[in-house]
């Protein structure tokens, strides 16, 4: 006969379980049930109720049937007090010799028995008996076992019967992970940086469009200008202009021309589109030796390389001192081949084009979603979502936009995360997870991912960082976490 199990939880108290349904477990080869089977923990105790039918079971006037409630789990195992069901002169000796007789029966030595005459008609005894709770009684099984004995007191092991497994319901921990609204973006300001890459004769500022592959160059510049300049959507409000120079010339004449050079792109810019000058800001950066280092690094094949590096490392050295060293480097090839490759890269003019974005309303924000993310906050893009059901494709796929979009901002991260920690997907939202800032709110999202995929320690690696920078909710998702360990 098959079993049924009721799970308990409730918050007052955790719940071992374990039922049948009315009709009943047959024992004995079937001349009795257990009915109504209920094992539940309650606080530190065991507690088993139950009711058993003897009403098919057949005692002899001198027999004893002994039914022994066992837990068992593994090698471990527990007896509860014994049932005994007596034939009517065993019962009758009983009355009459009271607990000594019975209790020196070898099969209820040191346990309490419950006594019951068998009275040949329609019978059944209510059975409740309570044990103190340890660990090792999660997911054991409930066993019966059947002896029985006549006259000499010697037991006579009938049998054993499953009658249903005692379950170890878990505590169900109830993680937070709250929704981050987006910080305010009253005025949506953007921006755009490039690198360009304007030849100059040697120690001139003036820009000529005809020489070398300045065409081509320049052309770019007004492009990129324009383009943002002519979207009705944005209005630039300022150019910046980082002019920068190598070092083969002295440090303050480079400083000097480095500006020059700037200020001849700033004008070429307002004078080729309908950007005011007054909004370009252009400024003289001189040598860039930080750049100078990188490309040298990725020279592999370079000649003494590990020399020009510490030349450029070293801190005691003026760039003037410097560049004398270098021009000192024998074989003279080393320095030609950094003339001829590293320096004309290190000429360059950085510019960076910042604009405002206008405000979208919900329809206009869900048309530009994919062609135009970048002109969206995140907060219109979170209105976007909300016309969708959560959890739907299109609710999940502005979320990626949104963290593709925004992969530095911590709102964009946890929200997406935590789309992916509730649709199962733990190693994708951890990826995700990894990249950002260890912020409290990212630590918290981490945490929950490592708790759902299983790996506790992590878990509380975590939440105990996130509860360290006063994260209400990490704290809580600790407190969970240890309760469902227990």
């Amino acid at each position: 006969m098959n079993n049924s199990i009721t799970r308990i939880l409730s918050l007052s108290f955790l719940s071992l379980a374990a039922s049948l349904p009315a009709t009943g477990q047959e024992i004995m080869s079937g001349e009795a049930e257990i009915r109504n089977l209920d094992v539940s923990r309650a606080g530190n105790s065991l507690n088993v109720d139950m009711s058993v039918d003897i009403t098919a079971m057949t005692v002899g006037g001198d027999e004893t049937v002994i039914l022994t409630p066992v837990i068992v789990n593994g090698d471990r195992s527990l007896d509860l007090p014994s049932v005994e069901i007596m034939g009517r002169r065993a019962y009758m000796h009983y009355l009459r010799n009271g607990e000594q007789t019975v209790t020196g029966n070898a099969a209820g030595t040191a346990r309490s028995l419950r006594r019951w005459q068998r009275l040949g008609r329609q019978q059944s005894v209510a059975y409740s008996a309570s044990a103190p709770f340890e660990k090792w009684m999660r997911g054991a099984t409930l066993v019966i076992r059947e002896e029985s004995c006549g006259c000499d007191d010697t037991p006579l092991a009938i049998g054993s019967t499953h009658v249903g497994r005692v379950l170890y319901t878990p505590y169900t921990p109830q993680y937070m992970l709250s929704f981050i609204a987006p910080e305010a973006e009253p005025v949506k300001v953007r921006e755009e940086s490039f690198s360009a890459h304007i030849n100059f004769k040697v120690d001139k500022h003036d820009i000529l469009v005809d020489y070398r592959e300045n065409a081509a160059e320049l052309a770019s510049i007004v492009e990129s200008v324009t383009r943002v300049g002519k979207d009705s959507d944005l209005t630039v409000t300022s150019i910046s202009i980082d002019g920068w120079a190598s070092p083969e010339a002295s440090e303050n004449y480079n400083l000097t021309l480095s500006q020059r050079r700037a200020d001849a792109l700033a004008d070429y810019i307002a004078d080729n589109t309908d950007v005011d000058r007054d909004i370009i800001n252009a400024t003289g950066r001189g040598e860039d030796w930080s750049s100078f280092r990188t490309r040298v690094v990725e020279m592999t094949t370079l000649l003494d390389q590990d020399k020009v590096l510490e030349i450029i490392d070293n801190g005691a050295m003026s760039p003037d001192e410097k560049d004398a060293a270098l021009k000192q480097l024998i074989p003279p090839a080393i320095y030609t081949r950094l003339m001829n490759e590293v320096y004309p890269g290190l000429r360059r003019n950085d510019y960076r084009i910042v604009y405002n974005v206008r405000n979208f309303d919900v329809e206009q924000a869900r048309a530009l979603l994919d062609s135009d993310p970048g002109k969206l906050s995140l907060s219109e893009m979170y209105r976007v979502a909300a016309l969708y059901e959560k959890g739907s494709a299109e609710y999940d796929h502005v979320m990626a936009v949104a963290v593709r979009t925004y992969p530095a901002q911590t709102a964009a991260v946890v929200n997406a995360a935590a789309r992916m920690i509730e649709a199962g997907d733990y190693d994708g939202a951890l990826s995700l997870l990894e990249k950002a800032p260890d912020n409290a709110y990212v630590l918290n999202a981490r945490g929950l991912a490592y708790a759902r995929s299983g790996d506790a320690d992590k878990a509380r690696e975590a939440w105990t960082r996130a509860a360290q920078q006063a994260s209400a909710e990490a704290e809580h998702n600790l407190a969970e976490l240890e309760k469902s360990m227990e």
